[in-house]
């Protein structure tokens, strides 16, 4: 009996070193990574460029001639593909000090972009897992200092959309709303190739973007995601707005102006210090 119980006792502490999972582990957590690592890549890419893009913003404006630098450093990220994603403080440290409110709303954003489509693409998703994963996420967030409130309407500066580098982080806002529509229409089986068909999409277009600013991504292309996830993707693009709205504050070359504009922003959203 002894025997049989200390061989019991090797045997899960091998198959934890091997890095084999039982089923009463989570099996959703870092799912976009374990089972679509393509679209995985993409995204960090994505959150790469946001965070290196309000770093440089926060510091130095925007100008054409940054633009185009910062452009360039985008495209060499997202023909990297970082396996990874970013440590936001490490990316964008002064922002990260500097403007703390608005910081940590983006954080928190991204955090719970990420919990919903990792709860999609789970290799054990079921309709009912699903919604109820969704719903912990959301109620999680609400729950956060620095959850976006509903801000009152207002203008979106659309000549952001002269900028290459805004063109090509809105362009990733599009492939997450569209990965979030394959994972939320499809069957797990299915999934692969819709969300291939994406990726291929997104490669042709990210290089050359579209001149046009669109601040509602998950309404205009997810519409399945977003009939089931209303919550969610009223969330998401409020995020959308929310960032826009940051580089609009963004543009001006100076940095009293800038860092006015800035928090003229987080009040709108709620975000109080």
């Amino acid at each position: 009996m002894k025997r049989a119980a200390l061989v019991s006792v090797l045997l899960c502490c091998a198959c934890s070193g091997a890095g084999i999972r039982f089923p009463f582990t989570s099996l959703h957590a870092n799912a976009v990574h374990r089972f679509f690592p393509d679209l995985d890549r993409r995204q960090n890419a994505v959150r790469y460029g946001r965070w290196n893009a309000l770093e440089s913003a926060w510091l130095r404006g925007i100008t054409p001639d940054l633009d185009r630098q910062l452009g360039v450093r985008l495209l060499e990220a997202i023909r990297r593909l970082p396996d990874f994603p970013p440590d936001p403080r490490i990316c964008a440290p002064n922002f990260a000090r500097e403007a703390p409110r608005l910081f940590g709303a983006l954080v928190e954003a991204d955090r719970v972009e990420r919990e919903v489509t990792d709860a999609l693409a789970a290799g054990d998703a079921t309709p009912e897992t699903k919604s109820s994963r969704v719903e912990r996420s959301i109620v999680r967030y609400r729950r956060s200092p620095y959850a976006l409130e509903a801000p009152p309407p207002v203008s979106v500066d659309l000549r952001l959309g002269e900028y290459a580098t805004a063109r090509m982080l809105l362009e990733g806002d599009w492939l997450f709303a569209h990965a979030a529509e394959d994972l939320a229409v499809s069957t797990w089986r299915d999934q692969r190739w819709m969300v291939k068909a994406t990726i291929d999409q997104y490669d042709r277009e990210v290089e050359a973007p579209p001149a046009s600013i669109e601040i509602s991504w998950y309404h205009a292309f997810a519409p399945t995601f977003t009939q089931e996830y209303a919550t969610a993707a009223e969330l998401f693009d409020r995020a959308t707005r929310f960032r826009i709205e940051i580089f609009q504050a963004l543009s001006t070359p100076e940095r009293e102006a800038r860092g006015r504009a800035a928090s003229a922003v987080a009040q709108r959203y709620g975000l109080h210090s």
